[in-house]
């Protein structure tokens, strides 16, 4: 009894010609799509510190309420960087501020590609918003802020907080 060798369409498995063609569309695939996957990163990085951002803004408010002391938040446009500080002891030095930490961190760090670039206090545009603090008032206001930030791609988002309320509102 003679064996017949199998027909090709018994045989299992690919080939490595095929193997190596599916590979090459699977590489194509990925190169053709990562710029979106960057971009798609880069909005999820900007998502999160603009939520990180409101989150300051409103623990700020808290903490001002909370501790009855007088705090307030500082930037650094250059470097990206937010954060909140809370009068150490009024009754001794009401000029002594601490830096609080927020979110388990001392600082709020902006991407790269996220720049604030206008700031106004009570209706007036600051020169430098380094050498401008937002406070926050035992009884709940704080100075009526307005920050305009702008993404990599020129989108402009608004960040405000009422004056009255020390309510934070983000719009784009």
């Amino acid at each position: 009894m003679r064996t017949q060798p199998r027909s090709r369409a018994h045989r299992q498995g690919f080939t490595l010609i095929e193997l190596l063609v599916v590979m090459i569309i699977v590489a194509i695939g990925f190169l053709a799509l990562r710029p979106g996957i960057a971009g798609v990163r880069r909005g999820v990085e900007n998502r999160r510190a603009l939520r990180q951002l409101v989150g300051l803004f409103t623990f700020a408010r808290t903490e001002a309420i909370g501790g009855g002391k007088l705090v307030r938040v500082m930037c650094d446009p250059d470097a990206g960087t937010f954060w909140a500080e809370a009068q150490v002891d009024p009754a001794v030095d009401r000029s002594e501020f601490g830096v609080l930490r927020v979110l388990g961190r001392e600082r709020i760090q902006l991407p790269a590609d996220l720049q604030l670039t206008d700031m106004a206090l009570a209706g007036q545009i600051v020169e430098d918003p380094a050498q401008s603090p937002i406070y926050f008032y035992p009884d709940g206001r704080v100075d009526g802020a307005v920050l305009l930030l702008v993404d990599a791609a020129g989108r402009e988002l608004t960040l405000k907080l009422a004056p009255a309320t020390g309510r934070v509102r983000l719009s784009a």
